[in-house]
């Protein structure tokens, strides 16, 4: 036995041995990493990027490539290595006593095996997964030009294989999806998003506006809309005076504008028009600075109302039922809310505080709370119903009006105290346990 030629097997059943672990990081890197990572590094003439991204556009192929290479080195390292390990084991059983060379031989077989089998394993398998696993991205970007030349050099072969594999699947019944379809479904993603806030990689803000998002357009405009029973509208037949007034009082930089009944919007007036025209009263009438409403059905998902309202240049939309009725008033803040939360100006009413204690055991209720929210403040079971979401509704469905100020309502151990209205809105409501 040589030394020269043992040592020469050695060192290229280590060498296949590395091949076998670079396929396998190979393998467990392009399959981990995302495009979005390597994407940046592409943009800035990244060459190793570059390659990295054709690769994961094209996966099966490159997939197949690495698994051609694992394929080829283990099946190097059972014709070169379980000879050369024969070898060195062989005089080391004869130096124990043994004599019959066909023991020795099988022990050697045997005990090689074992012993490749471990190398193989730990410094072919399982050390390069776990790095590719643990660091994607850099391994990519390491493997992407030796795969891409073998995959190149060995094109042919896994082509063969590519559409053997596709045929045996249709043969069973199973369609293969191609690459652009392989996205990530909206389970999958709020997952990823929120091992992210674990990892702390997103933090608490970023991870609530992102649960905003994908709820986003699963809401339809009745959800987010002004009821129109909370509707600030003008009247066609009211006086200059009181539709000045009315807009001053109110703040709105947009108000619809109705004929005798509030399903008959006629269009929306704007403050800035209305002032603009308020140095000629006499002369310019109400028509004539009314704009013309946009109106949406009232099942129509935010997210394309959202868009249909950027293409018409619209900040209010009116929203109608099936049969033409107004059912409430939704603008492109109330859309966007429902992303980033309340916005509030410096002519807006703070509403965050739904409940105020007023004194020991009285509070002061906003009335558009949710009877959802109403119930866990107060620990209460007030029924829920189609017909209303809020206290405000609640009331009225109870009473089976709309309730005067100071009237009292009472229900199941609970007194409700109208203390403020304006108009036939209810703005506050006296609440305490009897």
């Amino acid at each position: 036995m040589h030394l020269e030629s043992v040592l020469f097997e050695l060192f290229l059943v280590l060498l296949i041995i590395f091949a076998n672990a670079f396929f396998v990081a190979a393998e467990f890197a392009i399959v981990k990493v995302r495009t979005t990572q390597i994407q940046p590094l592409a943009d800035k003439n990244n060459k190793r990027a570059k390659i990295t991204v054709k690769i994961l556009s094209n996966l099966d192929a490159y997939l197949s490539a690495s698994q051609v290479g694992i394929t080829m080195t283990s099946l190097g390292l059972g014709w070169v290595g379980e000879p050369v390990t024969a070898k060195l084991l062989s005089p080391i059983f004869i130096w124990f006593g043994m004599t019959n060379e066909q023991t020795i031989h099988t022990l050697s077989i045997i005990v090689g095996f074992i012993f490749l089998t471990f190398l193989h394993i730990s410094l072919g398998e399982q050390a390069p997964k776990m790095l590719a696993i643990k660091s994607p991205k850099s391994v990519s970007l390491i493997i992407a030009i030796p795969l891409n030349i073998f995959y190149i050099t060995f094109k042919p072969i896994v082509w063969m294989l590519n559409h053997a594999a596709n045929f045996i699947l249709r043969l069973i019944g199973i369609q293969q999806v191609p690459d652009s379809e392989r996205i990530n479904s909206e389970e999958e993603l709020r997952l990823l998003i929120s091992e992210g806030r674990k990892s702390g990689a997103i933090d608490q803000t970023e991870h609530q506006l992102i649960e905003k998002i994908f709820e986003f357009n699963d809401k339809q405009a009745s959800e987010i809309m002004v009821p129109r029973n909370h509707m600030i509208a003008i009247n066609l037949e009211d006086s200059r005076d009181e539709i000045f007034q009315k807009v001053t009082e109110e703040g709105f930089s947009r108000i619809p504008v109705y004929k005798e009944t509030i399903d008959n919007i006629v269009g929306i007036i704007y403050t800035k028009d209305l002032i603009s025209a308020s140095e000629h009263r006499e002369l310019i009438a109400l028509q004539d600075i009314i704009r013309p409403a946009f109106f949406v059905s009232s099942t129509k998902q935010i997210g394309n109302l959202l868009k249909e309202m950027q293409r018409n240049k619209v900040h209010m939309a009116v929203v109608v039922d099936e049969y033409g009725g107004v059912e409430g008033l939704v603008t492109i803040e109330d859309i966007i809310e429902e992303i980033v939360g309340e916005i509030q100006d410096e002519y807006d009413v703070d509403e965050t505080q739904e409940v105020v204690s007023e004194k020991s055991g009285v509070y002061l209720v906003n009335p558009i709370i949710s009877i959802e929210n109403f119930n866990a403040k107060f620990k209460t079971s007030l029924p829920e119903d189609p017909d209303y979401q809020t206290l405000n509704g609640f009331l009225q469905k109870v009473t089976g009006h709309i309730p005067e100020v100071y009237e009292r309502i009472d229900f199941k151990g609970m007194s409700f105290v109208i203390t403020k209205k304006s108009g036939n809105r209810i703005m506050q409501v006296r609440v305490q346990k009897i």
